[in-house]
């Protein structure tokens, strides 16, 4: 690799951190629009905290409605999505986002999205998910709106 490509390539990278970085600093002013420093920003940034602990805790399946209302949606950029503990993943078809893994504590858990496309059937420890149309996936990452 000569000297312009890697130029090129540092360019090429600095730029994509940069529109990454704007990005993120958008969706976190979407979540909590609040000036800093104001105590209205401490509030809505523990109501947020709080939504968060409660997805967690919870793992509810949600409609595109109450997503948008109690979360801001921030797309994973990646070549698939892989199960994680945690995770979400959203259908591009319906707008619903769906935990991407179940934890064993959850005895019984029986969701499907809106249109179908993600279905979730557990109960002990048998545990299945259908996914009819995977090109519809996409995983995301949830902040707590305040």
């Amino acid at each position: 690799m000569d000297a312009d490509r890697k130029r090129q390539l540092k360019k090429l990278g600095k730029a994509e951190v940069a529109r990454q970085s704007a990005e993120l600093r958008a969706s976190l002013t979407d979540a909590n629009p609040a000036a800093l420093g104001d105590s209205a920003w401490a509030n809505n940034h523990k109501t947020g905290i709080l939504r968060e602990k409660w997805l967690k805790k919870k793992l509810p399946l949600l409609r595109q409605k109450k997503l948008e209302q109690l979360f801001v949606v921030l797309p994973i950029v990646s070549a698939g999505w892989r199960p994680t503990l945690g995770g979400y993943i959203q259908c591009r078809t319906c707008g619903s986002a769906s935990p991407s893994s179940i934890p064993e504590r959850k005895f019984f858990y029986w969701a499907t999205c809106g249109c179908g496309n993600i279905r979730w059937r557990c109960i002990g420890p048998f545990r299945r998910v259908v996914v009819r149309a995977p090109d519809q996936i996409l995983p995301v990452t949830l902040i707590g709106r305040g």
